[in-house]
């Protein structure tokens, strides 16, 4: 059960569900961005796919969407189990420093950072919205960054363009924008495997006048990035 409350770390749940992502063999992580206001997306994706998914990663601009609707899902016993137990926010460059949110019957401010980290299976993941990377121009500067934190993967956002490559034992991802895509795209998200194994991944197209959802793989040239 999904518990609205931060860490430390600032990552939102419990300490007993956080340590339990942290060891799992196996985790699931629901990863999104740029959802830019569209509240109703968020709610689709996190009502379709958060039940099945042990972290929920949003890698910038539109922090308060997600809250928004963490919050509502929270305070409805039928809608709390379809939250993922842990939920990591970045910081966009369209992000405020912190958010205050009516959780029950009080009001709380959960601040969102440029940078976090946390660990699934054992796992090092880096997440962060890209813009201070310059991740228009390219990955190297964000790979650098997620090399000296010695991470096994980095989800960004920005570019509004799925994006995935392994690089050095690295997997760098960006799911799209799953609510403003760019370059002929559709809108996005991507739902990523960590276990044993190299981590592996699963984009998702979603078609916004049904809210349905199918696998998408997008063609090479399409998962380059913006000025590429």
């Amino acid at each position: 059960m999904f518990a609205f409350v931060q860490h430390q770390s600032f990552l939102l749940g419990t300490p007993d569900t956080i340590h339990t992502l942290a060891h799992k063999k196996t985790t699931r992580l629901l990863v999104l961005s740029d959802s830019h206001g569209n509240t109703k997306t968020v709610r689709a994706i996190v009502g379709t796919f958060g039940a099945d998914c042990d972290a929920l990663c949003f890698c910038g601009d539109g922090a308060h969407d997600v809250l928004s609707v963490l919050a509502t899902f929270a305070s409805k016993a039928e809608k709390n189990s379809l939250i993922p137990p842990v939920v990591a926010l970045a910081r966009g460059n369209g992000d405020a420093e912190s958010y205050v949110v009516q959780s029950h019957d009080a009001q709380v401010t959960y601040r969102v950072p440029k940078l976090l980290e946390l660990t699934a299976a054992g796992k090092r993941i880096l997440l962060a919205h890209g813009h201070q990377h310059d991740v228009y121009y390219g990955t190297e500067a964000f790979f650098h960054a997620a090399k000296r934190e010695r991470a096994d993967v980095a989800l960004f956002g920005h570019t509004h363009i799925p994006y995935a490559a392994h690089q050095d034992g690295i997997l760098l991802l960006n799911p799209g924008s799953c609510a403003r895509p760019r370059r002929s795209t559709p809108a996005s998200f991507a739902v990523v495997t960590i276990g044993e194994h190299d981590p592996t991944y699963q984009f998702y197209a979603i078609d916004e006048n049904s809210m349905e959802f199918s696998a998408y793989d997008p063609p090479q040239e399409e998962m380059s990035l913006l000025w590429q």
